[in-house]
């Protein structure tokens, strides 16, 4: 256990599978009071010492009333990693707006709805922390995928602006950037329904690109230990690359433009 976690209050959404799963395991094992989300709690097999309640983050009334739910039966939230969200796949060409709404109201609306239904309570207790799961596709493109960067894109330039804004009321709100990781997102990803001849080749390449990526990718365990460093350290930096990730992002910083360019095309093969 842990003395900054032990008995705090942890809201982890999108816990029953996946990076959730093993975030709120980690947390519950080292001390926190730990609730996950899903949209269905009834079919999710029990984490230990994780209570899970039902929560819709597209949904405004399922957010509010589960975090009103927590407060009432726990108290105040402490800390709070948002980690629901899904991956869509497809050539920008091919994504409907609805499609693209879509994934921005779970991956990115989503901790909207969520930070501002917690926010208020730790404002007035000054004290908690937001661990936000974002990804390195946040900080370079990912072909055929454009909607999901754009949503991690968004989510990176949010958590940096609330982090200015509440960090003066004792309120963080950090950044988690996983690389390819061992995960069930191919299989709860989505794919834009149209599909088009013309981008069927570099398509397929990148689709088994990333499906190799996740099926060598890291460990969920360095994810989660990156969560626990970033809700308990006593001065949390504002972004957290996990594994392979730390590699990506130091590219992205310090690597040429054009450099970068070339390599993202010769990745995914692209002329």
């Amino acid at each position: 256990m842990h003395k900054l976690l032990i008995n705090k209050v942890t809201l982890v959404t999108g816990a029953s599978s996946g990076l959730g799963r093993e975030i709120a395991q980690l947390l519950a094992e080292r001390g926190a009071r730990v609730f996950g989300t899903a949209r269905n709690p009834k079919s999710a097999r029990p984490i230990p010492g994780v209570e899970m309640i039902g929560m819709d983050v597209t949904d405004d009334e399922s957010v509010a009333g589960a975090v009103q739910s927590i407060v009432q039966k726990a108290g105040p939230i402490h800390f709070v990693v948002n980690n629901a969200g899904y991956g869509l796949t497809g050539a920008v060409e091919e994504t409907s707006l609805t499609e693209a709404r879509q994934q921005f109201e779970t991956n990115f609306f989503g901790i909207l709805r969520v930070t501002s239904a917690v926010l208020p309570g730790m404002r007035l207790a000054g004290i908690g922390r937001f661990a936000n799961i974002s990804s390195v596709v946040g900080l370079f493109p990912s072909p055929f995928m454009a909607m999901y960067a754009a949503s991690k894109h968004a989510v990176e330039g949010y958590t940096e602006s609330l982090d200015h804004e509440v960090r003066s009321f004792g309120v963080r709100a950090l950044l988690i950037e996983p690389s390819f990781t061992k995960s069930n997102i191919s299989h709860s990803g989505k794919d834009a329904e149209i599909r088009l001849n013309e981008y069927a080749t570099h398509r397929e390449f990148s689709s088994q690109s990333v499906k190799k990526g996740i099926e060598n990718g890291d460990d969920p365990r360095l994810v989660a230990e990156a969560v626990f460093t970033a809700l308990t350290a006593k001065s949390p930096r504002l972004r957290y690359p996990v594994g392979k990730g730390v590699t990506l992002s130091r590219l992205r910083r310090f690597l040429p433009a054009s450099l970068f360019d070339r390599a993202i095309r010769r990745e995914f093969q692209l002329k």
